[in-house]
């Protein structure tokens, strides 16, 4: 099953809401779900920047790692590698790249 939109889940809610309040009409209705629509994406968006800043947090602290001089030369390897995957999980996290397949193998 695919995942509902935002924009498919706030006509949803509004036409939800005006079936239960006669009195909203259709301009209202469409007026609902526009403005839940703006809310939820701005709160998937800051959830986004959330988790693109604790991905980058983590790059911070492999990047710290890494720099030890007491670290062994493949530990400082992995620690570069791990570094450079944070930020690609933050970068695809910020575009909205990052989606579950929707058929895993």
């Amino acid at each position: 099953m695919e995942p509902l939109s935002i924009e498919v889940l706030a006509t949803v809610v509004a036409a939800e809401l005006a079936t239960a309040h006669p009195e909203i009409d259709d301009a209202l209705r469409d007026a609902i779900a526009a403005r839940i629509e703006v809310g939820m994406q701005r709160l998937v968006r800051q959830e986004r920047d959330a988790c693109a800043a604790l991905c980058e947090e983590r790059q911070a602290m492999w990047e710290a790692t890494e720099a030890r001089s007491t670290i062994a030369e493949p530990l400082r390897h992995e620690a570069r590698a791990r570094g450079n995957e944070a930020l690609v999980i933050a970068d695809a996290i910020r575009a909205g790249a990052a989606r579950a397949p929707s058929n895993p193998v």
